[in-house]
């Protein structure tokens, strides 16, 4: 079926006068994708303000990353440069531990000089102690000696050594005045102090140490004395109350009171 021009015009006004058929006519002449068109075209036009949207959202991301990595660089570095300080202080102590080595070895062999030192000055020392006690047990029987032939006694045997459990410094065979015989015993101290005169007179006391004396060939009664170069006060208060007698380098400061049998 064809339409002349005049019943096409004819039948546009039809359309315009009549809506629902224009309606009608648009669904039969357009496709249903025409039709839905203007709602596809909304919908693009939503995903791509969501899109543009998701977009802004990975450019502020990005933003943050790239802030983060300058954040995580300056980090790196300041690391770098701490592990660079630490190794240094590293270096620095195993300088200064190397030094300390050296001055503990330093120090070690010091010590062995000094040790060394001592050892020799303790063997000087005893040497002298040795030469002043055999001096002094000299001094000490020869004043003894002395005072004994003062006091009238007659000195028959010495001066002797005993070397007991205990040694004694100085004996003498002695006689006095009517001929009796006795043993004169003295011990000898540079510093004669009162624990001195203590242990001297104690073991004199003990009648196993005298009878080890008899025994040895020195019999009694014992006429004992203590002898120091120098005394303490202690000293004359101790002689005195365990009554044997006191000589120092003055000669006989106090007498036996008695002897022991």
């Amino acid at each position: 079926m064809t339409f002349d021009v005049q019943e096409y015009r004819q039948f546009v006004e039809l359309l315009y006068k009549h809506p629902e058929w224009r309606a009608e006519v648009r669904q039969l002449v357009l496709s249903e994708e025409v039709l839905n068109l203007p709602r596809i075209v909304q919908e693009l036009a939503e995903v791509q303000k969501r899109t543009e949207q998701r977009v802004e959202e990975l450019a502020e991301a990005q933003k943050r990353t790239e802030q983060r990595v300058e954040e995580l660089a300056e980090a790196q570095k300041r690391t770098e440069q701490r592990v660079e300080e630490l190794a240094e202080a590293q270096k620095r102590t195993e300088q200064r531990v190397e030094e300390l080595a050296e001055a503990q070895k330093r120090t070690e062999q010091r010590v062995e000089e000094l040790a060394e030192a001592q050892k020799r000055t303790a063997s000087q020392l005893a040497r002298l102690e040795n030469r002043i006690g055999v001096s002094t047990e000299q001094e000490a029987a020869d004043t003894l000696g002395y005072v004994l032939r003062q006091k009238g006694y007659q000195i028959l045997e010495g001066p002797f050594n005993l070397p007991l459990n205990g040694e004694i410094d100085v004996v003498y065979k002695i006689a006095d005045q009517e001929g009796k015989l006795l043993t004169a015993v003295l011990e000898a101290k540079v510093r004669l102090s009162r624990s001195g005169v203590e242990d001297w007179a104690q073991r004199m006391r003990s009648v196993d140490f005298r009878r080890k004396i008899e025994e040895a060939g020195f019999a009694g009664p014992y006429l004992v004395y203590a002898y120091g170069m120098r005394a303490d006060p202690s000293a004359y208060e101790a002689v005195n109350r365990f009554g044997i007698g006191l000589i120092t380098d003055r000669g006989e400061q106090i007498e036996p009171q008695g002897t022991l049998p």
